[in-house]
């Protein structure tokens, strides 16, 4: 996952004649033809994690999780994007890129519960359980991955 920042993509672009976009999409490979599936897994692959303990630490059901991975699973929720990315131990930087490629809205600051859980994300925290648990002692509502809602209450 050797990729350009924003700021050298901009300046690439700058020089770009409209008739070789395609070129330019091809050589920088841009999110825009990459699928949340090939994201986590070259994620996945390229920082050496395992799966099954990647799916165990999300928190989210097996089979869902796995549907995303290998992408049969259209439209995923945004709660579960960001609890395999927590999963993954995935920085900011990286959970809000695999948001938008899923075409979800990335974690936003102004937002009392995205500033939570960009917090602990920042912090390296990687147990859904313990930002949950962050999540809920500031009266915001928890990531939803599974039939977790019961177990803080």
């Amino acid at each position: 996952m050797n990729e350009k920042p924003t700021y050298e993509l901009d300046k690439i672009l700058s020089s770009v004649e409209p008739e070789h976009f395609n070129r330019y999409r091809n050589e920088e490979n841009t999110d825009s033809q990459m699928t949340i599936s090939e994201f986590f897994n070259s994620y996945i692959g390229h920082n050496g994690l395992e799966l099954s303990n990647v799916i165990k630490h999300s928190d989210i059901p097996s089979g869902y999780a796995y549907g995303i991975l290998n992408g049969n699973r259209a439209n995923p929720s945004r709660d579960r994007m960001i609890a395999l990315c927590i999963a993954c131990h995935m920085n900011l930087t990286d959970t809000n890129r695999a948001l938008k490629i899923a075409g979800l809205s990335p974690l936003y600051s102004k937002v009392s519960r995205d500033a939570a859980i960009i917090i602990m994300i920042n912090q390296g925290e990687s147990d859904i359980h313990v930002i949950n648990e962050f999540l809920y002692t500031h009266k915001l509502d928890i990531l939803s991955t599974s039939n977790n809602k019961e177990a803080l209450q």
